[in-house]
């Protein structure tokens, strides 16, 4: 099997261990048989959905079946094989900083070799900043394609793509897993669509990226959707003084009072938009009785178009 990386360790922190609420909830034999896996998946790349296989790997506990039930929990499936998402981040954040050292020595060699004073003896060859070049222009129209056709095509909100398809590749050649944001992202498009979020309160794809949000590893725990800030805002106006504010909810009539004047009320957009609406056709309406004062008919069929067009508004403008 292939091997993805030689390291023989991998970095362990121990507070981020003890308290994640996982493992806090472990017995000492489910502790054991949770970083045994750990250690095998990250020599093998990745382990086996076959629980019997598991099983033998951990040394045929008698209570495994039941441990697995909880330690399981550490672990997501994904193309028959198993993997620990956090050991994952680790292995990616490993090869990324190896692949800048590397960078950063071929760079370091070839500043000596143009130094006259340098103690270079040989000169670096352009075998690996060629290929190198060639395996970056590759992976930067894969992270393109991958942007394109799994990423964006989910996203319910399309504004702002340009800065979104940036930070989507930045994110890729950094070493953040695709099937951790496009999962990440599939977990989000649930909750917003059972929570019923509009489009306008979905944060854009670069914000939602810049954030890490597809790492929010309890976004499919009923409890914590309940305690996500999704809610929507209300703006409110006065139409005496013009004094803004907003709230959580809607206003009932005895809250639309402003308390600024003491004599305006509250309106919401869409009512402010009516009452200027009606004003502006009154207005109209009195400068055309003016105008026709002497040709009834003609001020009538005026009369009742412009009522026509008001009332058509009013009813589009308060649907639900």
């Amino acid at each position: 099997m292939y091997k993805p990386n030689k390291a023989p360790a991998f970095q362990f922190y121990a507070s981020d261990f003890l308290s994640d609420i996982n493992v806090s909830t472990m017995s000492m034999s489910q502790r054991g048989i949770y970083v045994t896996l750990l250690a095998y998946e990250w020599i093998e790349g990745s382990l086996p959905s076959d629980l019997d296989r598991l099983k033998l790997l951990c040394g045929n506990p008698v209570d495994f079946d039941s441990d697995w039930f909880v330690v399981g929990a550490c672990f997501y499936e994904e193309d028959g094989r198993i993997y620990n998402k956090r050991l994952e981040k680790e292995r990616q954040n490993m090869l990324s900083y190896r692949e800048r050292m590397s960078k950063n020595g071929r760079k370091g060699a070839n500043i000596r070799w143009n130094n006259k004073d340098g103690k270079a003896i040989a000169k670096p060859s352009n075998i690996e900043d060629e290929d190198e070049k060639e395996v970056e222009v590759k992976h930067t129209n894969s992270y393109k394609k991958e942007f394109e056709e799994e990423f964006w095509s989910l996203y319910p909100r399309r504004d702002n793509k340009k800065r979104s398809c940036e930070k989507y590749m930045n994110l890729r050649k950094n070493g953040t897993d695709k099937s951790l944001i496009i999962n990440g992202l599939k977990h989000y498009i649930k909750h917003w669509r059972s929570s019923g979020t509009e489009p306008e309160y979905i944060p854009m794809a670069s914000t939602w990226l810049n954030q890490e949000r597809y790492a929010d590893e309890s976004i499919g725990n009923v409890n914590t959707l309940k305690n996500l800030d999704l809610k929507k805002t209300f703006n409110w106006e006065c139409d005496k003084c013009g004094e803004r504010t907003t709230s959580d909810k809607t206003l009932t009539t005895s809250d639309r009072l402003c308390g600024v004047c003491n004599e305006g009320f509250l309106c919401s957009p869409k009512e402010l938009e009516i009452e200027r609406a009606v004003i502006k056709a009154e207005k109209k309406q009195s400068v055309d009785k003016a105008s026709t004062a002497g040709n009834p008919e003609v001020l009538e069929s005026d009369d009742a178009k412009e009522f026509n067009e008001l009332f058509g508004n009013l009813v589009k403008n308060m649907e639900v």
